[in-house]
């Protein structure tokens, strides 16, 4: 690459990959504060949202529902189970899969931070309109749609 301005420029302002990474930073570290009191990670918090949804789920399943790593869902997991949140009992069919529940606990602490977690969704979407905001999450979907054809 050579010194070109212009090129630099274009990439600075308008890399994907960039800028929604400093998207996601920025939101993240507003959930992250506003969640403190709780104890949770809002990464945690979504993961208890989802185990609570689905009863009881595979590990490898949560983390391809959250397109995580096998590393984070089972580090934030064994988190969690410390915490008394979930529990997690292997599969009676297949003793290498293990699936997670939620706790009476868990289903408490979600009780706890669904309020507050309410409270910042409501502040992110009124920020930017309600409509906005749908368009917002419409124009990623396409987006992780387009990213995922180009990848296949």
């Amino acid at each position: 690459m050579n010194n070109n301005h212009n090129e630099m420029d274009y990439i600075i302002q308008f890399c994907a990959s960039a800028n929604l990474r400093k998207a996601a930073r920025i939101v993240t570290q507003v959930y992250e504060k506003q969640m403190q009191p709780t104890g949770l990670k809002v990464t945690q918090y979504y993961m208890l949202v989802n185990v609570a949804r689905h009863k009881k789920i595979s590990i490898s399943k949560l983390g391809e529902i959250m397109l995580l790593d096998q590393t984070t869902i089972t580090r934030n997991v064994n988190i969690l189970k410390k915490s008394g949140y979930v529990n997690i009992t292997k599969d009676k069919n297949d003793s290498r899969t293990k699936s997670i529940s939620i706790t009476d606990m868990g289903l408490a602490k979600l009780e706890e931070a669904t309020p507050i977690w309410l409270q910042i969704q409501e502040k992110v979407e009124n920020g930017m309109g309600k409509e906005k905001y749908k368009d917002l999450l419409e124009t990623l979907i396409n987006l992780q749609e387009s990213i995922e054809l180009y990848e296949g």
